[in-house]
């Protein structure tokens, strides 16, 4: 039987309006002002660096990112993911396309969401079943969903 694979972007390409870049700039720099003129230097030194890098990766275009089971391990791109690191497993099929969330223990990022393109949720969840992973709701936190809605 051959690995479960498919292919996805990194994250969502959204095509940005140059006034965003102009807005985002702009609150930014009103930002830093005022903290520059409450005496607070360290902090309007964070925001010229927060605003420079937010509009860097807004103009970011996404890599393709190759998923795939192995027998003993989730590969996503460079990154291997022991089957008994992942602590549990959603597959949130709410939105479309659907998407894979997994709550990996000891990883910089504990909650990762894949997008599911070209391939079947059922299949994916009965590989990840069979690999003993449990299936328990997790949703992925409001913090990405408030920055999705924001444009980022």
């Amino acid at each position: 039987m051959s690995p479960l694979t498919w292919t996805t972007l990194e994250f969502q390409h959204k095509d940005r309006h140059p006034d965003w870049i102009w807005y985002t700039g702009l609150i930014f720099a009103v930002a830093t002002t005022l903290s520059f003129f409450y005496k607070n230097i360290f902090f309007g030194i964070f925001l010229l660096i927060a605003g420079v890098i937010t509009i860097m990766f807004a103009q970011r275009v996404p890599k393709e990112v190759v998923i795939t089971f192995e027998e003993k391990e989730l590969v996503v791109s460079d990154e291997h993911i022991v089957y008994s690191r992942i602590k549990q497993f959603w597959i949130d099929e709410t939105e479309k396309p659907d998407k894979l969330i997994l709550l990996v223990k000891g990883s910089f990022m504990p909650v990762v969401a894949l997008e599911l393109n070209g391939v079947k949720a059922e299949d994916v969840r009965a590989t990840l079943l069979a690999k003993e992973c449990p299936e328990e709701y997790i949703r992925e936190s409001l913090g990405i969903k408030i920055a999705e809605r924001l444009g980022f």
